[in-house]
């Protein structure tokens, strides 16, 4: 049982990695950048937010530096990816699956967050706002860099909102004594589902 948790636990890290990398590498491509642009802007968006909840909580090495694979396996991923026209970037269907893919990462990113604050012992509201730091500011980090204004910062669909319900939604399966797993799952579901949902419907906040 242990075993099968950490396996999904695993599958669930890797996919908000890739996912995240993804994101940044239709960005870089775009803007006609080259393959360590390209690869510079995938590690960033994939790991700068969680390099500043790492370094708000204290947590040493960094994930990416104690996850050192995972930096190989991203540069594999641009190099496959860097050689791929701009017209492909711009397909509808690329740009659904960066929206799907956003959308997911986003999920996992701000529940990781918000658990490993957890386990740190920051409370309730801390560890949320922590979670929303790990799902967002590696695209605020990543639009910096793309010249653009952070899409968390603009009036669009809700995005930081998302990552803020999302993440509460872990902590109080938590509270009613959910194990970790089928909380992860739910609130990763949950994000996702409300994030591509105010895609859909062009769910905006009031103010």
């Amino acid at each position: 049982m242990i075993f099968s948790q950490i396996n999904v636990l695993a599958l669930v890290e890797l996919l908000g990695v890739l996912a995240f990398a993804f994101t940044g590498i239709i960005e870089a491509r775009k803007k006609g950048m080259d393959l360590i642009g390209v690869y510079t802007v995938s590690m960033i968006t994939a790991f700068g937010g969680g390099t500043v909840r790492d370094l708000m909580i204290g947590h040493y090495p960094l994930y990416w530096v104690q996850h050192s694979g995972y930096a190989l396996m991203l540069l594999g991923f641009a190099i496959a990816a860097a050689p791929l026209s701009i017209n492909f970037y711009e397909n509808s269907t690329v740009t659904k699956i960066f929206v799907t893919l956003d959308a997911l990462g986003l999920g996992l990113f701000s529940t990781i967050g918000a658990s490993m604050a957890h386990q740190v012992g920051c409370d309730f509201y801390i560890s949320m706002l922590l979670g929303v730091v790990t799902g967002v500011f590696g695209g605020i980090i990543r639009d910096i860099i793309c010249n653009e204004i952070p899409n968390v910062f603009r009036r669009n669909e809700l995005y930081a909102t998302c990552a803020a319900l999302g993440s509460a939604v872990f902590l109080i399966c938590l509270y009613l004594g959910l194990d970790e797993l089928p909380s992860t799952l739910v609130a990763i579901a949950f994000t996702t589902v409300l994030r591509i949902t105010s895609i859909k419907y062009h769910l905006k906040l009031p103010f």
